[in-house]
């Protein structure tokens, strides 16, 4: 199945895109997500302190947490896709928006193991796992929502993270790198050994871009409108 987020993050930020995506409330473009009742700042900060609580007294719905934010990332975010808006659009360091959902000791055990072996393949390409930043917002594309993830690497070019994609995507053996221009853009395909494409890369300066969509006219809507 595809698998969201640059294979670095396999297994992690598909499931933490997704909870923010469902559990934070729906933000202006270029801002960030925050818990239900919480005002939204300026793009890429959160009136809300990471962790603080801002559930009503006498109800039990806990929000979905907030962050800091990047207000570069959030900015580079499109506004329009297909001529809809650009929704759940946040941003966080990477290790943060993980931290944020883990709740038991279980999950945070095998979390740590994973941000361990992550950290020492970054490091082997010279990237360091606490300065990236992680982002996330959903358009919609001929009704069908399609997710947009993006990973920054202040002062590095986000290409590294894309030429080293094979080495974090062991468990997806046969697949494979190709160049097309899709949207307009030059775009990195990791396609398995029946075809199917499973990611959509695209980097530009210190950011790179993933398309969660396994539809080429999707993708290629989302990549028209990047920058």
């Amino acid at each position: 199945m595809p698998r969201p987020a640059l294979a670095v993050f396999a297994g992690l930020v598909v499931v933490f895109a997704s909870a923010c995506g469902s559990s934070a409330a729906t933000p202006g473009v270029g801002g960030t997500s925050g818990p239900a009742g919480a005002t939204s700042g300026p793009a890429g900060t959160s009136s809300v302190t990471p962790g603080a609580s801002s559930v009503a007294p006498g109800t039990s719905i806990q929000p979905g947490p907030s962050f800091a934010g990047d207000p570069e990332l959030a900015a580079k975010f499109p506004k329009q896709v297909d001529g809809q808006p650009v929704t759940n659009v946040t941003t966080a360091r990477f290790i943060d928006f993980i931290s944020a959902f883990v709740t038991t000791p279980s999950a945070d055990a095998s979390t740590k193991a994973e941000i361990d072996a992550m950290r020492q393949t970054l490091s082997a390409i010279g990237i360091d796992l606490n300065t990236i930043v992680f982002g996330y917002g959903t358009a919609t594309v001929n009704g069908s929502s399609v997710g947009i993830q993006a990973l920054r690497i202040p002062g590095q070019d986000a290409n590294k993270l894309i030429q080293n994609y094979l080495l974090f995507s062991s468990s997806n053996q046969g697949d494979t790198l190709s160049k097309e221009t899709i949207g307009g853009k030059n775009v990195t395909v990791v396609r398995s050994s029946t075809g199917f494409a499973s990611a959509w890369l695209y980097a530009t300066g210190d950011i790179a871009w993933e398309v969660s969509t396994s539809s080429q006219d999707e993708a290629a809507a989302v990549f028209a409108a990047l920058p």
